[in-house]
C-alpha cells in the first residue's frame, strides 16, 4: 500500500475474510457501500457540521451541486470549520446515529460467498471505524475514506489518490479502479456525491426517496431503491444467480 493510498484495510495483503473463497463464482464480485445516510440511518458530517460549524457550510454543499466545486473540496473547507476533538464528535454522534437495518447481514452475506465488501465514504475515518467495529465488522471490509487529522485550524484532509483521470470524485474512480481489475461492481448510496459511483456501477442500490433514487431516475441508471440491507441482500441473491 502506498504512502498516498488511505484504504483501511485490517488484512496487510488482501483481503481475507475466514477460509481461502478465491475459487468462489462470486468472488470476482464487490459491493461499494456509502456511509453516511446509507450503512447509518443519518448523514454524521451534517450532524457535526450543524452542531459545531458555521451555518454558512451549507452554501458549500449547494455549490457542488451547481459544479462550482468538487466534492473533495468541499469536504476540505467544511471539515476546516470544525475545531472540536474525536472524543466531543463520537459523544455527539452516539446520541443520534444507528446503523440500517440489516446490514450485518450484508457482511455475513459477503464473507459467506467470498465477495469484497468495500466502505467508500467522505465522512470522519474515526466515526466510519467507530460505528462498524462495534459488533466486529470492521475486520470484513475495507475502507475507503480521506484520512482526517485534527489541528487548530480544524481538521485536515487527506485523499486516497485517484487512478483514472476522468473520475468525478474518489468515489467513483474505487468503482472504475474495481472495474479494470475485472470485477462486477454493485454500489449502495443516497446522495448527490453518489451519482457518479452508481452510475459507473454494474447496478446501484439507492436509498428510497434520497437524493441518489431521484437522480437514478433522471438518469436513467439501472437501480433498485432500498429501505434496509435485507432488500439489498436479496436483490444480490436473484440478481447473482441469474448471472451465474
Amino acid at each position: 500500500m502506498s504512502s498516498g493510498t488511505f484504504t483501511f484495510n485490517p488484512h496487510p495483503g488482501g483481503f481475507k475474510a475466514g477460509p481461502d473463497m478465491s475459487s468462489h463464482p462470486f468472488a470476482k464480485v464487490i459491493v461499494v457501500s456509502d456511509f453516511d445516510g446509507t450503512i447509518v440511518n443519518v448523514d454524521t458530517t451534517e450532524v457535526v457540521l450543524d452542531l459545531n460549524a458555521d451555518p454558512g457550510w451549507r452554501r458549500i454543499d449547494e455549490a457542488i451541486e451547481r459544479g462550482e466545486v468538487s466534492f473533495e473540496d468541499s469536504l476540505r473547507q467544511e471539515f476546516a470549520m470544525i475545531r472540536v476533538p474525536q472524543e466531543v464528535i463520537l459523544g455527539q454522534l452516539d446520541r443520534v446515529a444507528a446503523i440500517r437495518p440489516n446490514f450485518g447481514r450484508l457482511v455475513d452475506y459477503c464473507v459467506s460467498n467470498g465477495m469484497e465488501l468495500m466502505v467508500a465514504s467522505g465522512g470522519f475515518d474515526f466515526c466510519i471505524q467507530h460505528f462498524l467495529n462495534r459488533d466486529e465488522w470492521l475486520k470484513f471490509m475495507q475502507i475507503h475514506a480521506p484520512k482526517s487529522r485534527f489541528t487548530e485550524n480544524g481538521y485536515t484532509l487527506t485523499f486516497p489518490e485517484k487512478v483514472t483521470p476522468a473520475s468525478v470524485n474518489f468515489k467513483d474512480d474505487l468503482v472504475r479502479r474495481e472495474k479494470m481489475k475485472g470485477k462486477g461492481v454493485f454500489f449502495v448510496g443516497d446522495g448527490f456525491s453518489d451519482y457518479p459511483a452508481a452510475r459507473e456501477a454494474d447496478f446501484a442500490f439507492a436509498i428510497k426517496a434520497s437524493r441518489l433514487a431521484g437522480l437514478c431516475r433522471e438518469g436513467n441508471v439501472p437501480h433498485t431503491e432500498v429501505t434496509d440491507f435485507q432488500e439489498v441482500v436479496d436483490a444480490l441473491i436473484v440478481r447473482l444467480r441469474e448471472g451465474s
